[in-house]
This record gives structure tokens, sequence and C-alpha cells, in this order.
């Protein structure tokens, strides 16, 4: 077994009042300590955020071999020794309460960060957005907002991958294009009628997508639900507000390194790029409507980042059982567990049934008293034009 690697960890003294442990405070964007409320900038670092090849760091990835292994922490306040998982790369001392973080090295196998997004929303503000948070659902209990008991907060930094690709996409298909015939017919009543029938007529095509992307957001973390996570930190990413990493951002904050390695994480990125590239084939190929056989995809030029984003975790307890909700730490946006009211359930059920019956009804009388509608023009292009969407 591999023995776990001793570091010092990096942690900041207030010059006023000497204590261990300057926080990053949102609220002033500065780091600030929690017993004297000295203030001071964080230190500016001279690394640009730059995109990485994904083919040059993955053949030089290849021809090392990763280790992943935990890490041993001497405390700088009482000398206590924590291990830390492999994930972990900040934490706090269980014996002293002293902010133990460790700095990613270029030579660690797990690459390092290289852009955070600082939490804008502090503790105090997300306490107040998770109490309107409980009162706005329709189908959670009145009582929710009373009675649910916050049991935890936690600011975390989580990590994400981004990806830049331009692809070009060849495809293969059918256009449909709809055509429309005349019909008679006997009513209910015996009667001659005529109506419009719809027909569709296929069309082979093939042509080819051009495309690129910018960003696209991939969670490399596994202990929160990816697709639920990767919604919330839509809302609050852009690209302008990241800073270059620096581990004074992290102060005060549990830290988590990446668990999802780059090639899932591309794999990841491709199926959410092929999900539009399949709707820019179908606006290519025109029509009414589309038969898509084959889309090969060259995915060119592909760039990456590692970054760190800013999340609160709430957990709450309401009638016996515990919830989870998530908030973005830059803009506040919420997401989460809450409880249902049954009886609301219920209520909406039914009300969607008599909605329902009344539409279909209403469309039975409509269809009962239709003239016939007159024939329109006949459409006999089969022509199909490529168009590079980009």
């Amino acid at each position: 077994m591999t023995a776990a690697k001793t570091e010092t960890p990096l942690y900041h003294t207030c010059p006023q009042c000497g204590a261990k442990g300057l926080e990053y405070a949102p609220a002033v964007q500065k780091l600030q300590c929690t017993y004297c409320g000295w203030q001071e900038k964080v230190p500016q670092t001279e690394a640009e955020i730059q995109e990485q090849s994904y083919e040059v760091f993955l053949r030089k990835a290849d021809s090392q071999r990763v280790t992943l292994t935990a890490q041993e922490i001497r405390c700088p306040g009482c000398g206590a020794v924590t291990t830390l998982d492999p994930q972990n790369v900040a934490d706090l001392c269980a014996f002293c309460g002293t902010h133990l973080n460790v700095q990613p090295r270029t030579s660690n196998p797990l690459l390092a960060p290289q852009a955070v997004r600082p939490f804008t929303v502090t503790r105090q503000q997300a306490f107040s957005q998770l109490s309107r948070w409980l009162g706005k659902h329709w189908f959670a209990p009145n009582d929710l907002k009373q009675l649910a008991q916050p049991e935890h907060v936690q600011g975390i930094y989580l990590p994400f991958w981004t990806f830049d690709c331009h692809t070009r996409s060849f495809y293969r298909g059918e256009r449909g294009d709809y055509y429309y015939t005349t019909e008679t017919y006997r009513d209910s009543e015996g009667k001659l009628r005529t109506r419009q029938v719809r027909h569709t007529r296929w069309h082979p095509v093939s042509g080819w997508v051009e495309r690129f992307f910018d960003d696209v957001l991939v969670a490399g973390t596994r202990s929160l639900p990816p697709r639920r996570l990767e919604r919330l930190m839509e809302w609050g990413y852009s690209p302008a507000h990241l800073q270059s990493y620096s581990p004074a951002f992290l102060s005060g904050y549990r830290v988590e390194r990446y668990q999802v390695p780059l090639r899932e994480a591309f794999a990841q990125a491709q199926r959410k790029m092929d999900a539009v590239i399949e709707e820019d084939v179908r606006r290519d190929i025109g029509g009414d409507e589309q038969r898509i056989d084959s889309i090969k995809t060259q995915y060119n030029a592909v760039t990456f980042k590692h970054i760190l984003l800013p999340v609160w975790l709430f957990s709450y307890r309401y009638r016996g059982k515990s919830y989870q909700v998530m908030a973005c730490g830059a803009t506040g946006r919420m997401l989460g567990d809450y409880p249902l009211s049954v009886w609301k359930v219920v209520l909406a059920v039914i009300l969607g049934f008599i909605v329902v019956g009344i539409g279909l009804w209403a469309i039975l009388e409509t269809a009962s008293e239709q003239e016939p509608l007159p024939e329109p023009p006949r459409q006999e292009q089969s022509w199909v034009t490529n168009i590079r969407v980009s």
C-alpha cells in the first residue's frame, strides 16, 4: 500500500490579531478575519485562464501512472494530523477548527484547477433565500415554511469541466413534405361530405452542418445529481466572472477534487453537443418532417478548462424526514427536494382530468360542425438545400 503523502496546508494569518484562519467573505470580496474583522484583498495571481488542448493533455496523462492516495495534513494550529480523501483539497481541522488547504500542484496526477468563480452570495443571504424557496411551491404542504428546521449549511467549491470544440457533422436521411388529397365520406347522419387528408412525400437527402461549441459545462463530482447540479450552475456560470485560481478564494469553504476523469467528462459533453447537432441537422433538412438515418461528427480543436464553482448545500427536516437543497453561490438560485401535499396532488389530478375532458368534448363538437376546406396547392418540389449552421 502506498504511504500517504504529508503536505503543509496553505493558511492566512491575520496581521492585526495573529489568528490563523482568514476566510473569504463574499459580501466584501476580500479575506476577512473571523475574530477581529480585519480585511485584506485577495492576492492577485499573474496566471491567465487558458484553454488546454484535450489531445495534448491525454497523451501526457497516458504516459504517466496515475495514483490516487489520501494525503495527511498537519494542522498549523494544534499540530493534529488529518487525512484528506483525494477528492478533498480543503477542510477544517476536526480538533481546533483551523482551515486546512492543500495547494494542488501540476506534478500531481490530479489536474489543478485553472479558475474559480468566487462566492458572491453570503451565508445569511442563502438562508433568507431558502426561506423564500420553501414558501413558493404550490404542491408543498402549507406549513412547510413554518415547520421546516434547517439542520446544516455548507459552502463548497465543486469541480467542473468546460469544453470548447468545433464540429462538422455529415448526415443522411429523408425530408418529408406534406400534400393533401380530397376524400369523400358519410357522416353519422349518412350525408356525403368531403375532407382534406394529409399525406407525406419523402425525398432522400444528405449534407453537413458545422457548429462551434463554447464552454460546454460538465460536473466533475459524483457526490450530487449531475443534471440538477449542471442546471443550477448554468444559471450562474459565465466565463467573464471566472478568476484565476488562488487558494485564498477557498479559505473558509470545503473544496472537492474532481471524481469524473477528463475522458468521461468529454464523453458527457459530446452527448450534449450531439443533441444540439441533431436539431441543426433537422433544420438543415427542412421540410415538414425529417428522418435521420445517420450522423457522423468530427470533433476538432477540442480544448478544456478545469474550474471550481460555488455551491451552498442545505439540509432541513420536516416532520421527521430530512431533505437536501442546493443554492448557486453566485446567484442564490435554488434546486432541491421538498415534501408533497397529498391532497394538493389529488386535487391537481382531478382538475387535470376535468380540463382534458372539456378539451376533448370541444374538439369533437368542432369537428362535427366543420365545413369542408378548400384543397391547398400541391407541393411537388423535391430539392433540398444545405445550410451551414454556426
